[in-house]
């Protein structure tokens, strides 16, 4: 009875430790990539985006008819784009993968200069709805490519939304 009555007490205890210890199911190392990549991506570190990148690396933008291919061309427009941004992050509502191809689904968020947009001296914020499809290179941890499908005309409703921010 003794020995029960201990049982029922540690018992409890003892699988709570269990749970603890057990960090649960790892991410696909395709997800993590993606994750590690986005992160530098909207972080604009340019040193880790050079680790992503290679000669042959290409990046699209599909819905604006843009294609760079090549680690130098694709920093030399990110630094020249993100010149503009003050901040700037994705949130992934949807993610998942098949192999080395992970597609996300969400938006991202823009706080950038207005000079860009005939503002200067002021600040717009606006997010963009899209999906960016990432192929990769698990072996080297590298992109191969990306594509993003990015709505520009949603950006545009939303600027043009604030009488102060519309796009003259």
């Amino acid at each position: 009875m003794r020995a029960l009555l201990l049982m029922m007490l540690f018992l409890p205890l003892l699988s709570q430790a269990a749970e603890e210890v057990d960090p649960g199911p790892q991410k696909p190392a395709a997800i993590q990539l993606a994750e590690e990549y986005m992160a530098a991506l909207t972080n604009r570190n340019y040193s880790k985006l050079a680790q992503f990148y290679d000669r042959e690396t290409v990046l699209t933008d599909q819905m604006a008819g843009k294609s760079l291919t090549g680690s130098r061309d694709i920093l030399a427009f990110l630094r020249r784009v993100h010149t503009y941004t003050q901040e700037y992050y994705f949130n992934a509502d949807h993610l998942f993968y098949k192999g080395s191809r992970v597609v996300m689904i969400g938006n991202y968020y823009y706080k950038a200069r207005g000079d860009l947009f005939g503002y200067p001296g002021e600040s717009v914020t606006f997010s963009l709805p899209g999906v960016t499809t990432l192929k990769l290179d698990m072996e080297n941890r590298r992109i191969e490519q990306q594509i993003d499908y990015l709505d520009y005309h949603t950006m545009e409703d939303q600027l043009s939304a604030h009488p102060s921010l519309a796009i003259p």
